[in-house]
């Protein structure tokens, strides 16, 4: 699955735009306990913005949500990145839709806690619906998921499926990607499954390497018997998103990436498939009005 490295905002966008390029893709690949609330106005938009860590058995994860209607859509960011992603497009949705807007930090990453155990996609998403039952939040969903983030939404749609009425995938890891190329393939990849530093000596590396360990874990193998399993719920909104500009290394590779979203949208009745003509795979930071329209257009025929 594709990850991207996260940065201090205080260091820019701008530098965070560029780590995230040149790291594009790197590994595609619980109840009512102690909430602490700060609420505060954002400053140029009189927007609620409430911040908040939300324990989940033995881990605390961080959680920003921004005070509107129904329905509540739920950003997912990219492998290796935090909620610092939707660090633009939050405020923008929130305004342009009236929707409640909730971002937060999976586990390991941003201000969440790092957890212990191994990472389980299912313990995850179980985590994640708990806290948001916790926030009074765990229904009438819309997903946003960028790469990896869009096969969580996939998971979580599937587990969850009472709850959700929309899904917009954001160039999303997907099963059908893992099926052209295959899982040895990907775990290998130096831009996917094989991690860029050395991991001999877990003690030595920073929080983050130790999160992005975590992360990949024992390869896709696991992951992918979880997700062959998943269904979309029927009857829902749901749009993919897919990069126009090349960003795998190979043209081939590309072109598997490419071929498994258009099969993806094909598996799934009524979904729309839309590409991002002046993107690599940071659509989110590259062409976000095309995230935003998307959603928007989620929102309306949800309502």
């Amino acid at each position: 699955m594709r990850y991207e490295n996260s940065t201090a905002i205080s260091h820019g966008l701008s530098k965070i735009k560029m780590l995230a390029t040149v790291t594009l893709f790197l590994s595609i690949w619980v109840l009512a306990v102690s909430i602490t609330i700060a609420v505060q106005a954002e400053p140029d938009g009189g927007l609620s913005v409430i911040d908040t860590m939300i324990t989940v058995g033995e881990n605390r994860l961080h959680f920003q949500i921004i005070e509107g209607g129904s329905p509540t859509i739920l950003l997912e960011a990219g492998g290796g990145m935090d909620l610092t992603e939707w660090a633009d497009l939050a405020p923008r949705l929130a305004r342009e839709t009236s929707a409640t807007v909730v971002s937060y930090d999976r586990a390991g990453f941003g201000k969440s806690d790092l957890p212990e155990t191994p990472c389980d996609m299912k313990v995850e998403a179980a985590w994640l619906w708990n806290a948001m039952g916790q926030l009074d939040l765990d229904r009438e969903l819309i997903l946003v998921g960028h790469s990896y983030g869009g096969w969580m939404i996939r998971l979580e749609a599937s587990e969850y499926p009472d709850d959700v009425r929309g899904i917009v995938f954001v160039d999303p890891f997907s099963v059908e990607f893992v099926a052209i190329l295959g899982v040895e393939y990907l775990d290998n990849h130096p831009m996917m499954g094989k991690l860029p530093f050395d991991t001999s000596e877990p003690e030595k590396l920073t929080r983050q390497q130790r999160a992005l360990m975590r992360m990949v874990g024992g390869g896709l193998g696991p992951k992918m018997e979880i997700m062959k399993e998943t269904t979309i719920p029927e009857g829902i909104p749901v749009v993919i998103i897919t990069s126009g500009l090349q960003t795998l290394p190979t043209t081939e590779e590309q072109e598997a990436w490419d071929a498994a979203l258009e099969q993806m949208a094909a598996s799934i009745d009524g979904a729309v498939l839309i590409t991002a003509e002046e993107s690599n795979h940071m659509i989110p930071w590259n062409q976000p009005d095309i995230v935003v329209e998307a959603v928007k257009e989620t929102v309306q025929k949800v309502k």
